[in-house]
Order: C-alpha cells, then sequence, then structure tokens
C-alpha cells in the first residue's frame, strides 16, 4: 500500500473535508493517508477528517506525533530548527523531515476528479507541481542558487518524494545566508527545490493550479485535480460539495514535464511582478486585465 499525506489547519476544514473525501474517493486500496494537522483543528474536526477517510486507511497526525522524531532529527542542525521555530508557516516543512519515503503529498486545498494511475514519477525519485512562473521570493544570493542549476516553477502543492531529507544541504544552504525567512512571500517551494533537484514536474494541466475570476467547471474539467490556494476555492464551494453526487470519470495517465534550472532572467521576472502586486498604482490596472483576459477564457472553455 503505497502512502500519501496531507496537512490541514482549520481554516482549511471547509475545503479539506472535500480534499480529503475526494482522494479517498478515487484512491482506496491504492494508497493510505496520513493526515496531518498544525493542531489548530479540534476532536470533532479530527473525526469528520477522518470519516471523510471512509474506504481508506488513515489516521490523524499532530505536532506532539511528529515532535519526538524531529527533536532527534534535528539536534545536529540548529539553523534548521531556528527557521521551524521563527516562521509558523514552514510547519509544512515538518512533513519531509518526519515522514518516512516515498510519499505522495497533497496540500489541503486540492479536490480530486478522477484517479491517477501514476503518481509516481518514472524517470526520477522526486516529482513536484509546477507553475507558470517561479514564486521564490526567499532566494538570496542569487549566484549560488543558478550555479546549483535549481529547478524554476516548482510548486509543492503536489509533491512525491523518494529521497531521503537532505539535512546537511539544508543547513549549509542556511549556514550560506541563501534563503532570507524575513523576506515576504517567501515560501518552502523554493527551498524544497533547492533540496530535492533531481525531479520531474507533473504536467500543470492535469494536477492544475486555479487562477484568479477564473470559473471551473468540476463536472467535466479535464484535469486530475485542480489546487484551489489563497482560498480561491471559496468560489466554487458550492460546486465542490455536488462532487460527491457526479458519476465516475475514468482513471487518466499524468504527462510530465522535465525540470528547466533556474536562470537570472526568471528571477528578475519573478522580483518584477511581486513589485507590480505589491504596487498601488499597477496592482489594479494588472489585476483589472487579469479578469478581463479570465472572463474570456472562461467563456471559450464552456463554449
Amino acid at each position: 500500500m503505497k502512502a500519501a499525506v496531507t496537512l490541514v489547519h482549520k481554516g482549511a476544514m471547509p475545503i479539506g473535508v472535500h480534499a480529503v473525501r475526494t482522494f479517498a474517493r478515487h484512491f482506496a486500496g491504492n494508497y493510505r493517508l496520513d493526515i496531518h494537522t498544525d493542531g489548530s483543528p479540534d476532536a470533532a474536526e479530527e473525526e469528520i477528517l477522518l470519516g471523510a477517510a471512509e474506504g481508506l486507511e488513515a489516521r490523524i497526525v499532530r505536532p506532539a506525533d511528529r515532535g519526538p522524531i524531529l527533536n532527534e532529527r534535528l539536534a545536529p542542525y540548529p539553523k534548521i530548527r531556528a527557521l521551524l521555530d521563527g516562521v509558523g508557516y514552514f510547519a509544512k516543512l515538518e512533513l519531509p523531515m518526519a515522514v518516512s519515503k516515498p510519499y505522495f503529498y497533497f496540500d489541503s486545498d486540492i479536490v480530486w476528479l478522477r484517479p491517477v494511475t501514476n503518481l509516481v514519477p518514472d524517470k526520477a525519485p522526486n516529482a513536484f507541481s509546477t507553475e507558470s512562473w517561479s514564486w521564490y521570493n526567499g532566494v538570496a544570493k542569487d549566484r549560488l542558487w543558478i550555479a546549483a542549476k535549481i529547478p524554476h516553477r516548482v510548486n509543492s502543492g503536489f509533491y512525491h518524494l523518494g529521497e531521503p531529507f537532505p539535512f546537511e544541504r539544508m543547513e549549509d544552504m542556511l549556514d550560506k545566508g541563501m534563503f532570507d525567512p524575513t523576506l515576504p512571500y517567501n515560501t518552502d517551494q523554493e527551498i524544497m527545490a533547492y533540496l530535492f533537484r533531481d525531479m520531474q514536474l507533473y504536467h500543470p494541466e492535469d494536477l492544475k493550479r486555479s487562477r484568479r475570476n477564473l470559473h471551473y467547471n468540476l463536472a467535466t474539467d479535464p484535469s486530475a485535480a485542480l489546487h484551489f490556494p489563497g482560498g480561491m476555492w471559496s468560489d466554487h464551494l458550492e460546486q465542490i460539495a455536488l462532487i460527491a453526487s457526479l458519476p465516475d470519470r475514468p482513471e487518466i495517465s499524468i504527462r510530465y514535464q522535465e525540470a528547466v534550472p533556474l536562470d537570472r532572467m526568471e528571477l528578475l521576472r519573478m522580483r518584477l511582478m511581486v513589485g507590480v502586486s505589491d504596487s498601488p498604482l499597477l496592482r489594479g490596472p494588472i489585476n483589472l486585465l487579469r479578469k478581463v483576459r479570465n472572463l474570456v477564457k472562461s467563456k471559450s472553455q464552456s463554449s
């Protein structure tokens, strides 16, 4: 039985229960599921999540369960320990440090639309979902990242890990000042890309990230799963609740892409886009253009 992992916090419960339920529907018999939490869901919510996993071998894993494993493994690595203790967001990084490999991970703001035959990559030990552009805002000392041929446009909403966690590599990265946890918009994504360079990427139309102001028809969307980050699931929650009543759809074999190394132009593009998003003068016009573009795309998809 293959291992799958997700991470749920209290604020994600409205969508997290559907993430678990839809995964259970399509992968029961092939996967067992560890539902990790950050400690915020209460006992009643944990029972709801386990109920949603009906048909799967499932269990709840709390911070206290991960604690002894992390304490032992992190004892020689003070900089990693300080990062985890200092920034709550990086609780997500506890999972690859504590969970035995191999396993498949999916965020709790994801809904599964059909079964998949090949979540495990065929040409590399690791696989990650991908983005239309890199969001690596924690990167410092660009030349070291570029020299290391770090894959760009890596997203950690879906991933498969087959290699042990490289604690020494991460400690060295932090010791060299290559990651700045004080910068806004930094994530675990650039860290995971740096640590697990030997990877393939899930095709972005098979394990798909949603876009703002773009409506998705979950009954007909050809993807295997849709990721709704940043609360974008709230606009689709009524439709998501109806997935359980939809007929089963054929399983698919998802496509993979080869990872492309990060370069200076990609880092420049990322920082320019972040700057535009932060600019009070430019944010409005850019968001309006995106809204119009996505409305056109929505109409073309529904026609």
